[in-house]
């Protein structure tokens, strides 16, 4: 598994990746900032991009937009009180306090920070943990995707409830 994981960085290394890499982190991070503009957007935006690169470069470039977008949300929500992504819903109610106070940079800080080693830990959890849950869904037959049916159209109608 380590072998996978060195051929997939040395992938991704090469100095025309890592430019696009930073061009799609520089273009989430404008498509996060401006409310109303997500993730989702900027990556359909940018899907026909990609068919003239290939699979590895076309695929850095989306995860980058992504990763961008979604640490982009954060400027929106502490400056002017507006998620620019609904992942930061939650940045509004400690973010902007601390703007108002006059202490923007810190929150901005904190916040791009934060971002950053959540996206880490998540990605290393990502790359370890879904070789797992791969084997284990591959395992699955006809029953197991009935229950799994009959379970999600059960916590559907409990979490609707009288509506």
């Amino acid at each position: 598994m380590l072998d996978l994981f060195i051929d997939g960085i040395a992938a991704i290394a090469t100095p025309d990746t890592l430019a696009l890499m930073i061009l799609g982190v520089i273009v989430g991070i404008i498509f996060g900032s401006v409310p109303g503009l997500t993730a989702v957007t900027g990556i359909a935006l940018f899907l026909p991009v990609t068919y003239s690169l290939g699979p590895i470069k076309g695929m850095a470039l989306l995860m980058a937009i992504y990763i961008g977008a979604v640490s982009g949300g954060l400027i929106a929500a502490i400056l002017i009180n507006i998620p620019g992504t609904p992942a930061s819903v939650a940045t509004c109610f400690d973010g902007t306090p601390l703007a108002r106070k006059g202490q923007a940079y810190k929150a901005l800080g904190v916040g791009t920070v934060f971002s950053f080693l959540g996206t880490i830990f998540g990605i290393l959890i990502l790359v370890f943990v879904s070789p797992i849950i791969a084997n284990f869904a591959l395992k699955f037959g006809p029953a197991e995707y009935f229950s799994v049916s009959v379970f999600a159209l059960t916590l559907i109608a409990s979490l609707a409830g009288k509506s």
